[in-house]
């Protein structure tokens, strides 16, 4: 009997390892890292691309001049690259001036309409400056001569102790009188400025990367969306709002030339002054026009655009003679450059106070069925 328990408990322990055996191994992972991949690269946002010119990058004190002659380069704290020029007001003196003529002419590759010189200005007490001085950019290497400039009354009161970055749109600046510089072989910069009593203590001032780049435009401003007729008034009352094909917005204005007639015309009194945050050399009217049959237009009206209230002063113009040989049937997107319009003879119109729209024209026979005509989305944009 112990001789049959002895092989019953030994076959029990036999098949216990063949099960044990027949278990299958589980390894753990090797990566133990639990770092999530990276996200994937977004390839749909443009990369930003920096067009802006290097006037002097300031990473070395060869060439520029400064009061006293106490330019140095300073390695630590910089905006930029490997250092930046000081320079020293000592004690007991109250003026500076940073100068340097560029060994080579630099092409800023902008207009006096489009550039900006910009910079990083290091001041150490703000409140020890006289407004008083100037920022000179000189094509003749020379700061009375073929210059932009900028007064130092307008841009000490915006600067704070430390690093200050400067913005200077060349619109904004002041030409010499021999008509400004030529911004393609731009050779001199001068910043000079006091303090407005003789300073206690050294006073430390620098600059770090000199560049031109071109001004960012502007966003587009709306003068009327056309979504709503009110306010607006058309040849024989015939303005109606349409909500079925318009290129902006919930519809458009249109208006009808009735059979028999010959003529029509859009007006509109904003309600309010609008700023189009532009000038007389960068703006443009933009607007959709549709023409229901452009063979049966005469070359002739105008699109006004005026601060007055008025089509007759304040005001810029475009000829529809220029115009209407552009036109297709159906929506045309009309983009009317104010350098191409003409002025009215006070001077043209105050752009930042436009409250005044006018387009009108005539069919060059009476018409013989309804002609449709439709405005919608009148925006101004910096081209």
């Amino acid at each position: 009997m112990r001789s049959i328990k002895i092989v019953m408990v030994c076959s029990i322990f036999a098949i216990g390892l063949a099960i044990t055996g027949c278990k299958k191994e589980v390894f753990k992972s090797r990566d133990t890292s639990m770092i999530k991949p990276p996200p994937p690269i977004d390839t749909t946002t443009p990369p930003v691309v920096d067009t802006s010119v290097v006037i002097d990058n300031c990473d070395k004190v060869d060439g520029w001049d400064a009061a006293g002659g106490t330019q140095a380069l300073v390695t630590t704290g910089q905006k930029e690259g490997a250092g930046y020029v000081q320079t020293t007001i000592k004690s007991g003196q109250n003026f500076m001036q940073f100068i340097k003529t560029l060994p080579a002419p630099v092409n800023t590759k902008v207009t006096l309409s489009t550039g900006e010189l910009k910079f990083w200005f290091y001041v150490q007490d703000v409140s020890l400056l006289k407004i008083d001085g100037q920022i000179q950019f000189s094509s003749a290497a020379d700061p009375d001569n073929k210059r932009i400039g900028w007064g130092m009354d307008k841009i000490i009161p915006t600067l704070k102790n430390g690093w200050n970055h400067l913005e200077l749109k060349f619109t904004d600046g002041y030409l010499s009188g021999d008509g400004g510089p030529d911004l393609t072989a731009m050779n001199y910069i001068k910043i000079f400025f006091w303090t407005a009593a003789n300073a206690a203590t050294d006073q430390n001032y620098g600059i770090d990367d000199i560049r031109v780049a071109a001004v960012p435009p502007p966003p587009p401003v709306s003068i009327d969306n056309c979504d709503k007729v009110d306010g607006w008034d058309a040849a024989g009352g015939t303005q109606a709002l349409v909500t079925t094909g318009q290129k902006e917005g919930t519809g458009y204005v249109q208006a009808t030339i009735k059979s028999g007639q010959n003529f029509m015309q859009f007006i509109k009194t904003l309600p309010a002054p609008v700023n189009t945050t532009v000038s007389m050399a960068t703006g443009q009217l933009d607007l959709w026009f549709y023409v229901q049959d452009v063979s049966l237009l005469k070359i002739d009206g105008q699109i006004q655009f005026s601060s007055a209230a008025d089509p007759d002063n304040k005001r810029i113009g475009w000829g529809m003679d220029k115009i209407i040989p552009t036109l297709k049937n159906g929506w045309n997107h009309l983009q009317l450059n104010f350098t191409d319009g003409y002025v009215s003879g006070d001077g043209g119109p105050d752009l930042a106070a436009m409250n005044y729209i006018k387009i009108f024209f005539w069919t060059a026979a009476n018409t013989t069925t309804d002609q449709n005509y439709g405005i919608d989305d009148i925006i101004v944009v910096s081209k």
